[in-house]
């Protein structure tokens, strides 16, 4: 491997100071308030608490990202600092290998403006800020398909086993992520089944992503089970009637169905056969994500994952383009469109709660009798209870015996079952309410 030249000097300090500039644009709305973002967000500080203190996960989820949020609580000394500074910096990493594979496809200029389009895309946005763990793993699935890229294209056995280890890094991060990019590694090696690639280059990350499928499988702490979410899946899908209901959504599954097809064309024209296979397994892959037969439980994150795939095809299209004022062109207007869409969506992510409900929170638990556990049937209000105090509940019957009860509710909600008479009125706020039950008395 030769020594760098002042060109990859250049190149590498351009991307690095798009990514502070992302990152700085990030951490200003992350900051913007002090509250964690999504409904998960609170959750995410239950997990790294819950290492913190008890050296393990409280629930059970893919491990890798909240180990990492820990890391960066511990050398920030602040939970919620080191879960918004090490979420948006470990997401943005990933610009590197947006750049580089497009970059190695095609020129310097389709590399430039892959990143672009990458930091600065809604979709983006919108997993860091709502799906925390998928955008983080958006990072190891890129690596990994960077590295098995640069694997077969360099013909090296020590690429390709980066490749595998990312894709393990992947799977122990986010399972959508793992999913994607063990089938683009799958794809890419059907299509070049017949090629004169040397088979262990092709099989090694997918055995590794293999192995790590099958102990997910029989281990539920490996990947916090989450690979039976595919097999969820499966049976929606068979009994998905959702066609008709996803008509609305089209305008959404649109643009990356027209992107998987310019792709595909793009990919024929491609000479080189690596760069041409890969280029039209990550087309087809993002048609494929957006078909409007899935569940729309399932359809809403598949099309978020666009955000992987746009940004590589869109570079490949604008680096091959002969005349380079013409792509300079289409970069722009490709641009204009993405980023009023990023500014739109950044304004309008904001935490699940407000700063008002937060502080009726904190008061309720202040005035928590002692041996009293908190029952919150409503799953986002008891995630921020549980950043507080550990006594939480999701129903009655969860509660040990003796133990005094308190039903706290949202006022925004409407509760299908009525309170029980017995209850009594303990806290009255403008968000949230709460009742106090009788001791919990002990079974026969």
């Amino acid at each position: 491997m030769g020594s760098l030249s002042k060109k990859d000097i250049v190149e590498f300090a351009t991307i690095t100071a798009i990514i502070i500039v992302a990152f700085t644009v990030y951490i200003v709305k992350e900051f913007s308030t002090p509250l964690l973002y999504g409904i998960d967000g609170p959750y995410y500080y239950i997990q790294v608490s819950s290492i913190l203190k008890c050296g393990h996960l409280k629930y059970p989820d893919p491990p890798l990202a909240f180990y990492i949020l820990t890391c960066f609580s511990i050398i920030l000394g602040d939970v919620t600092i080191g879960i918004k500074v090490g979420s948006v910096l470990v997401t943005l990493i990933a610009a590197y290998a947006v750049y580089y594979l497009v970059r190695k496809v095609t020129r310097t200029i389709g590399g430039l403006v892959a990143v672009l389009i990458f930091v600065f895309s809604p979709m983006l946005v919108r997993l860091s800020f709502d799906l925390i763990k998928n955008a983080m793993g958006l990072t190891f699935l890129l690596f990994t398909v960077l590295f098995y890229y640069l694997s077969l294209k360099r013909r090296s056995f020590v690429l390709s086993i980066l490749s595998a280890y990312f894709i393990v890094l992947t799977g122990l991060t986010h399972v959508l992520d793992f999913a994607v990019a063990y089938i683009v590694i799958s794809l890419t090696s059907l299509t070049l089944i017949n090629k004169r690639t040397d088979l262990k280059l092709t099989i090694t990350p997918f055995l590794f992503g293999s192995t790590l499928l099958i102990l997910g499988f029989l281990n539920p702490y490996i990947m916090g089970g989450d690979p039976y979410k595919g097999i969820s899946f499966i049976r929606s899908l068979i009994n998905n009637r959702a066609f008709m209901s996803n008509v609305l959504e089209l305008s959404k599954v649109i643009f990356p169905a027209l992107l998987g097809i310019a792709g595909f064309i793009t990919s024929i024209k491609l000479k080189n056969a690596i760069d041409k296979r890969l280029l039209l397994t990550l087309s087809i892959i993002l048609i494929l994500l957006n078909l409007p037969i899935y569940p729309q439980q399932f359809l809403w994150r598949f099309n978020l994952m666009t955000v992987v795939f746009a940004p590589i095809i869109l570079g490949v299209i604008v680096g091959g383009m002969k005349d380079l004022k013409v792509g300079l062109v289409l970069s722009l207007v490709v641009l204009g469109f993405v980023l009023p869409q990023f500014t739109s969506q950044i304004y309008m992510v904001k935490p699940s709660i407000s700063l008002g409900e937060y502080y009726e929170i904190k008061q309720l638990v202040s005035k928590m009798p002692k041996d009293t556990v908190l029952v919150v049937p409503n799953t986002k209000l008891r995630y921020w209870i549980e950043t507080l105090t550990s006594k939480v509940a999701k129903s009655v019957k969860d509660v040990p015996p003796r133990s005094r009860i308190i039903i706290v509710l949202e006022k925004t909600l409407k509760h299908k079952r009525p309170l029980p008479p017995i209850t009594k009125p303990f806290y009255n706020g403008l968000f949230i309410s709460a009742y106090l039950l009788p001791p919990k008395p002990l079974r026969p």
